[in-house]
């Protein structure tokens, strides 16, 4: 009886340690995984804090599943959708589009572009100067034929509009002033992140027909090549993407060249929070 109970004792001893090296070993990685979010914020001169829309990024994550995740490379999964035959110019609303069917809503991107969509096309000219629509309000031109297209607050508005008038809660969420940094964090909670960028992420070509003067004053330089996409993931060298610009799987392009384009057409983002 005197050797089981010591043998008990023992092993009673021993899962004790194991239980603690482990909680120490979880404990030192997650110790281990903030610092190194934390330094790669502050090697970005960004806030770990940040917020958006009244959100920080964990609640922003909320309500999404974990996406994929194996040897540095994370990944959400979604749907290709293609702009085209019937959207040229409308990758704005078709990414919209694509953002709801990944959330489970059942929509068609012609539906959404003629239901959701505010567009504005008339220009004049007075005194030598060109007078347009604000991109900032509407889509600029016929998302069916020929425009320019619109920003991240049209697109917000079109989600939320559709959002309410499906007696939802959830709602879209500008990133402004966001960071490579938040663009991550969201997808390893598994938030996509609408972008806009440039078609096949090459440089940008400026027209001075592209540039017109809202009625309220504010000059308008649209970039000719600017494109809409969604981010759904990353590696330690490229960024993914649902591009809606004819093509038929995920695709990838460099991380450095993907945020120079990015910052030069306005870090512009969107995301959903969802409210359930």
């Amino acid at each position: 009886m005197l050797k089981y109970a010591v043998m008990c004792t023992a092993l009673g001893i021993a899962l004790a340690v194991s239980a603690a090296s482990y909680i120490y070993v979880c404990r030192d990685s997650n110790e281990k995984n903030e610092l190194g979010e934390r330094l790669a914020y502050a090697e970005l001169n960004a806030d770990i804090h940040r917020r958006f829309g009244g959100y920080d990024i964990e609640a922003l994550c909320e309500g999404y599943e974990p996406p994929k995740s194996f040897l540095g490379h994370t990944e959400i999964s979604m749907e290709v959708i293609n702009q085209y035959p019937e959207l040229p110019v409308g990758c704005e609303i078709t990414c919209a589009a694509a953002m709801l069917k990944f959330l489970g809503y059942s929509i068609d991107k012609c539906d959404l572009a003629d239901n959701y969509l505010p567009v504005g096309s008339e220009f004049t000219e007075k005194d030598g100067r060109l007078y347009g629509p604000d991109p900032r309000k509407v889509f600029v031109g016929d998302p069916y034929g020929k425009g320019y297209g619109c920003y991240d607050e049209v697109i917000a508005a079109v989600l939320d509009d559709y959002f309410s008038s499906h007696g939802s809660e959830n709602r879209a969420v500008i990133l402004e002033d966001a960071s490579s940094a938040d663009l991550e964090r969201l997808i390893d909670g598994g938030a996509p992140v609408i972008v806009w960028a440039s078609i096949d992420m090459k440089p940008y070509r400026y027209n001075a027909v592209s540039e017109w003067q809202t009625a309220e004053g504010d000059t308008i330089m649209w970039l000719s090549n600017s494109h809409t996409l969604i981010l759904t993931g990353y590696d330690g060298a490229y960024y993914y993407f649902m591009d809606c610009s004819d093509k038929d799987e995920i695709q990838r392009y460099p991380k450095e060249t993907f945020l120079s384009r990015w910052k030069e057409n306005g870090c512009q983002s969107v995301t959903v929070k969802i409210n359930k």
